[in-house]
């Protein structure tokens, strides 16, 4: 996998394990996709995060969606990191 995987790709190889994967499920396969997806590791997280709540795995169709969300995770991750108290 490089850098410059599609998101298609990435859930190709997330679902390509030879057991299925639950909603949101961390399979073997899955760690290891993510370990390599660089640049578009964010994607996968938030597709993750995603299906849980949409009750179906995610699709390539999906990528807007996926990105919604991920742009969603990164807002609170900030919001979460300037309401911490100075150190």
């Amino acid at each position: 996998m490089t850098n410059a995987a599609p998101f298609a790709t990435l859930l190709a190889a997330v679902n390509a394990g030879s057991h299925p994967r639950a909603l949101g499920q961390w399979t073997p396969t899955a760690c290891r996709v993510w370990r390599d997806a660089g640049a578009n590791v964010g994607l996968l997280e938030a597709a993750f995060a995603w299906e849980p709540s949409t009750g179906r795995l995610a699709r390539p169709d999906d990528e807007p969606l996926i990105r919604e969300r991920r742009a969603l995770m990164e807002a609170a991750t900030a919001a979460a990191l300037a309401a911490r108290p100075a150190s």
